[in-house]
């Protein structure tokens, strides 16, 4: 008679029926039910286990539907019947585990193999990404190589020459390449700005720029003459006598600033300032009119004075020089009309020279010397020998006859100084840079790095300025405060005024309106920060015969302090890697979709405007024909010389070719197929600026290299964890984006970018797709960057040309957290209050926050709660660090926004809303 077999993974009808008794305390345990709740990281799928198999086993040798087995009384281990049912239990604890796993790695989300998640990401056409190089800029400064001419020489730097960086701790020191070409001068080393200015000194001016540095002290006599009155009318008022008050040298620049005690035209008689064409000398010696230490008549006797014909009455002295009214003083006289005799011989006076003849009560006026001699003068009671000067006119030369001849000073043995330009003093910004040298040889295209310190700002109007921050609140701005200036100043429609973006000393941002020269420009404080900025030179342009203008394609982001600002225009793209070269080996037409694994890892990704935003440097030739990398094999057709690529665990990359049929086979060769590629990848490529600075490679006449912006846009292989994420974001865009939520799910697939936000913002009487990203670990997404230039150049490709879109790196914001907490009595204290700080941290972390919404104090309890030892708390300060919600120590919930449209139509970026680094503002234990 034919038994029944012994189900192990069913229910046994007569396994209920024990009549021995020896199965006593077994029962089935098996199929155990299998459920699973939605969201779970594994999948429960085993229907039982050793222990489970062999008592449901047992227990089945009890059955009444196995009446010959009823005589197998015995349940000993030892037994070789119950020896062969514990094999089979173990077979059966394996098969399950095992079917188990299988089921596991069957779903993306459960799946712990990097090759399952591989393999169901190709099902839907997603391969996971394979990283990407960071990318920078680097500046080359060159010299001249021997017996070649200084300043022009020409010469090429090719591309893949290697620099190296230095690292930081716990750093190795990556390779980085140039990707180009590229043409380079020594005179484009480094450009200067145009730093000085032709200024005329204008009425109303207080100083001026002299040549050199001068011999002038405080109080020196200082006389300024235009063109009308040197050159064209002697009776011309186009002059100005002042006194010096101040002289400050600039041993650096080789001149030397002179201020003087009134304005320009402010003289008498009225005038106007000296102009164009200004000459301005120096006044070295002061002198008086022969007669001035005359002794007065009236300190003579009655004798003395009739020897001068005086009688007492103008009737009988008529000849007589002694005056008769007023003070009785000496009626003084000139030689002539248009001269004058000084109190002695003086060198300095000499033809051509100029003299200013200035009186105590202010009245002055300038004359030219046409000639100077020696004289012999006796008159007034004295004699001796003086300087005889004849002038240019005697208009007003009156004025200073009778009296005045001893009230009179004559300022003369004038020295022209040279005037020097002016410093200027206005912040290079915008899109044109007028330079302060010709250069020649700069083209249309040529990238350009300006580096040096932001412009600094004083306010020296009237009255008090108000700073007005976008998002809320404002500052005072009082005269002779000074300021940042963060970008080009904006005119204000309709008004003269100008709208500058500034930072206070105290970390204030915001926006002052102004008028023109109410702001002026400063010289930043030494140890003030440098930073770099790339551009695209639109066209050189010849301004004279001495000075070149540099048109730029768009505008700088910032505004740069002009004597500190140099502009490089050797400038070349370089990559983090460097090439390599590899024998794969032999093709074998034998051997269906052969595989090769490159010796040299890993293969480095160039950012690119694609789909994922990369595009493999990989090369590959067999025989020195090319082959083309293809995403996938199937149906590509037997003649197709097509090769795809994958990652191993161990980040080797895997050559894989067809078999005929789905692309064609390798041609057969020993050691004919060839490999180049560069090798370097990752996040350890996102450098510090000024770190790659050890050139490995040194072509003719390069002398340094150094990157002044960050390398960005490295990016480490996908992580499974990544992959769950991006494979199904991928089956929503499918390679385009069309609507508001394939720009933000777009995004998150290009490598570098960890965040993404995507909304439809107004912007004046249009509205537009404002996409807002936020790099790994908070790091923000520069406008310069490779990244943002290929984000931005794929959404235009792949997107509606017609849809606006604006790209913007997200906005950090802090907030403030001050607390006080009660400590469970078993709990250490301290112990308590530090696991407490590093939770709040941890869950109010960029990583565990996003853009937008509400911040309540209640999660901030819950969070706190979550803390072993944490009794109660009262939260005392929980307010934001910057923009709105500032002003009270705390708020019941704060809020960070979107993206938005700002004051000036100017789009803003949404914000993410992060604890403040470093210690809780207040953490201290309840009374």
């Amino acid at each position: 008679m034919t038994e029944a077999p012994i189900r192990i993974g069913h229910a046994d009808e007569g396994a209920t029926a024990d009549a021995c008794g020896c199965c006593d305390g077994t029962a089935l345990a098996t199929v155990q039910p299998v459920e699973n709740r939605p969201g779970l990281p594994a999948i429960a799928f085993r229907v039982g286990d050793h222990a489970r198999f062999k008592a449901s086993m047992l227990t089945g040798l009890a059955s009444a539907a196995h009446p010959a087995l009823a005589r197998l009384r015995t349940r000993e281990d030892d037994d070789f019947s119950i020896a062969l049912i514990d094999a089979w239990a173990a077979c059966c604890d394996v098969l399950t585990f095992y079917q188990e796993r299988l089921a596991n790695e069957s779903y993306i989300g459960t799946a712990t193999e990097r090759l399952s998640v591989t393999e169901l990401a190709r099902l839907i056409g997603y391969r996971l990404h394979p990283g990407a190089s960071a990318e920078t800029e680097l500046v080359l400064l060159m010299e001249d190589p021997p017996a070649a001419a200084p300043d022009v020489s020409v010469l090429t730097v090719p591309a893949g020459t290697r620099v190296q960086s230095q690292p930081g701790p716990d750093e190795l020191p990556q390779v980085f390449e140039t990707l180009e070409d590229l043409e380079t001068r020594v005179a484009w080393n480094r450009l200067r700005p145009r730093l000085t200015e032709p200024v005329a000194p204008d009425t109303g001016d207080r100083f001026t720029w002299l040549a050199g540095l001068p011999v002038l002290a405080v109080g020196d006599a200082i006389l300024i003459t235009g063109r009308n009155r040197e050159e064209e009318d002697p009776g011309s008022e186009l002059w100005d006598f002042r006194r010096v008050t101040a002289v400050a040298p600039d041993a650096a620049a080789g001149r030397t600033r002179v201020t003087w005690d009134r304005p320009l035209g402010s003289v008498s008689p009225p005038g106007e300032a000296a102009q164009i064409a200004h000459r301005f000398y120096h006044l070295r010696e002061r002198v008086n009119f022969f007669g001035y230490n005359a002794p007065h008549p009236k300190t003579l006797s009655n004798q003395q004075r009739s020897h001068f014909g005086f009688g007492g009455t103008p009737e009988s002295n008529p000849p007589s020089p002694i005056s008769t009214g007023g003070s009785g003083d000496w009626v003084f006289g000139r030689p002539a009309a248009q001269a004058i005799w000084l109190d002695a011989i003086h060198k300095g006076f000499v033809e051509g020279s100029w003299i200013v003849l200035a009186k105590q009560n202010g009245l002055a006026e300038a004359y030219r010397i046409t000639s100077a001699t020696d004289d012999g003068v006796a008159r007034y009671a004295i004699s001796g020998r003086a300087s005889r000067l004849s002038l240019d006119t005697a208009e007003n030369l009156d004025l200073f006859d009778g009296a005045g001849t001893r009230r009179t000073s004559v300022y003369g043995a004038s020295l022209q100084l040279p005037l020097a330009e002016h410093p200027i003093t206005e912040p290079v910004a915008g899109s044109e840079v007028e330079l302060g040298q010709r250069v020649e040889g700069l083209e249309g295209g040529r990238r350009l790095i300006f580096t040096g310190p932001r412009a600094r700002l004083r306010h020296e109007g009237v009255g008090t300025l108000t700073i007005a921050a976008p998002g809320g609140g404002v500052q005072s701005l009082a005269r002779g405060q000074e300021v940042t200036l963060m970008g080009a100043p904006q005119p204000v429609p309709a008004t003269i005024n100008l709208r500058y973006d500034v930072l206070t000393d105290t970390g204030f941002r915001g926006q002052v309106v102004a008028a023109f020269g109410v702001l002026r420009g400063v010289a930043p404080p030494k140890g003030a920060e440098v930073i770099a900025e790339p551009a695209t030179l639109a066209s050189a342009l010849a301004v004279g015969a001495d000075r070149t203008r540099l048109v730029l394609q768009e505008a700088l982001g910032a505004a740069y302090d002009r004597a500190g600002l140099a502009i490089h225009a050797n400038v070349a793209r370089a990559a983090h890697g460097e090439g390599v070269s590899d024998i794969l080996g032999s093709g074998d037409p034998s051997v269906p979709f052969q595989k090769f694994v490159l010796k040299h890892a890993p293969v480095s990704q160039r950012l690119a405007a694609t789909e994922t935003g990369v595009e493999s440097t990989l090369r590959l030739r067999i025989d020195g024909v090319a082959w083309q990398e293809v995403p996938d094999l199937y149906d590509r057709g037997p003649e197709a010389r097509v090769y795809r690529t994958s990652l191993t665990d161990a980040g080797e990359t895997v050559v894989e070719f067809g078999d005929g049929r789905s692309g064609a086979r390798p041609t057969p060769g020993r050691d004919n197929i060839f490999a180049d590629h560069s090798r370097g990848l990752g996040r350890a490529g996102n450098l510090r600026a000024g770190q790659l600075s050890l050139p490995l490679d040194r072509p003719l006449g390069l002398k340094e290299m150094v990157n002044p912006l960050p390398a960005t846009g490295g990016a480490d292989p996908e992580t499974m964890a990544e992959a769950r994420r991006n494979a199904p974001i991928h089956t929503l865009t499918l390679g385009r984006v069309v609507s508001v939520s394939d720009y933000r799910d777009f995004a998150l697939g290009f490598p570098g970018i960890a965040k993404a936000e995507a909304r439809w913002v107004w912007q004046g009487g249009a509205r537009r797709i404002v996409v807002t990203v936020a790099g790994e670990d908070g790091a923000t997404l520069p406008a310069t960057s490779a990244t943002y230039a290929n984000l931005l150049a794929a959404y235009r490709a792949l997107g509606d040309p017609l849809v606006g879109v604006a790209l913007l790196s997200y906005q950090p914001v802090s907030f403030r957290l001050g607390l006080r907490l009660a400590v469970d009595p078993a709990r250490e204290t301290d112990r308590v209050k530090a696991d407490l700080e590093a939770a709040l941290h941890a869950a109010f972390a960029f990583a565990a926050r996003d853009f937008g919404g509400v911040l309540s104090q209640s999660e901030v309890a819950a969070a706190a709660h979550r803390v072993p030892g944490v009794a109660a708390i009262d939260i005392d300060i929980f307010r934001r660090t910057s923009g709105p919600q500032t002003a009270a120590p705390s708020y019941p919930r704060l809020t960070s926004r979107g993206a938005r449209q700002g004051s000036g139509g100017v789009l803003l970026p949404a914000e993410i809303l992060t604890l403040q680094d470093g210690p809780l503002a207040k953490l201290e234990l309840m009374p």
